[in-house]
């Protein structure tokens, strides 16, 4: 993880979000440390959801003592909030054993994102932002494959802040029409028998504008031949609409 040397070599905390990553990324599911053999004693604070691979509620916060210490006392999500009810805090307990005691879960969880993205990830017109190892893929549409114009700058010449957190040089991409594009896609998938949805933001209240994509989230419930199915349906509606724009 690079952001560990950047870390050390400015000085600067580093918070990881596990929301996504802890329960299905790395080989027990601890997470991208775990993936990318960092300690986690690297990283001054570990944050997540329970919501996604433990299907229960709240989140946690790992870190140090002193860090976990002063986010207990001064944290107004801790000082104005309730505790997690006990039957939500049992099942996320019982997921983590779950996970502990049942490694073939993950196992064939890593299986099916690999028999995905091996399948996906030649598709001339889909483009994948999401991790190689992640099991929630992003399908976005590769606009250089589009009969639309090209995505210029929206302020050309003006001169960018420096102390702004926006990028530079956003990309630039037409929201409404690719929102349409993908929606004709997740129809057509539909009516080939597979169900998937565009992912949902509130548009106008990102600091960086977020790029519409259809968002698969993969499972170990799944067999392999259901993915590969799957994914199959997913990547002949993409061709056939899409194809029908170039």
């Amino acid at each position: 993880m690079p952001q560990v040397e950047l870390k050390k070599k400015f000085k600067y905390r580093l918070i990881l979000d596990e929301s996504i990553s802890f329960g299905s990324v790395g080989r027990t599911g601890r997470g991208l440390t775990e993936l990318y053999n960092v300690p986690a004693s690297e990283v001054d604070m570990l944050v997540g959801s329970v919501a996604n691979s433990l299907s229960s509620c709240g989140g946690f916060c790992a870190g140090s003592h002193i860090v976990v210490n002063h986010q207990r006392i001064n944290g107004t999500s801790f000082v104005f909030s309730a505790s997690m009810p006990p039957a939500l805090t049992v099942a996320a307990s019982e997921g983590i054993n779950i996970l502990r005691n049942t490694p073939s879960i993950l196992t064939t969880l890593h299986e099916n994102v690999r028999a995905v993205r091996a399948i996906l990830d030649r598709v001339d017109c889909i483009t994948i932002p999401s991790h190689p190892a992640s099991a929630v893929i992003h399908l976005q549409v590769r606009w250089q494959t589009l009969q639309l114009p090209t995505p210029t700058s929206a302020s050309p010449g003006k001169p960018s802040n420096p102390l702004s957190a926006k990028p530079r040089d956003p990309p630039q991409f037409n929201v409404e029409q690719e929102e349409k594009l993908l929606q004709d896609i997740v129809e057509e998938a539909l009516a080939q028998g597979v169900l998937v949805t565009r992912a949902k933001c509130i548009r106008a209240q990102e600091l960086n504008e977020v790029r519409p994509s259809i968002r698969l989230a993969l499972t170990s419930a799944l067999s392999r031949k259901d993915c590969e199915k799957a994914a199959g349906v997913v990547k002949a509606a993409f061709v056939k609409v899409v194809g029908k724009r170039r």
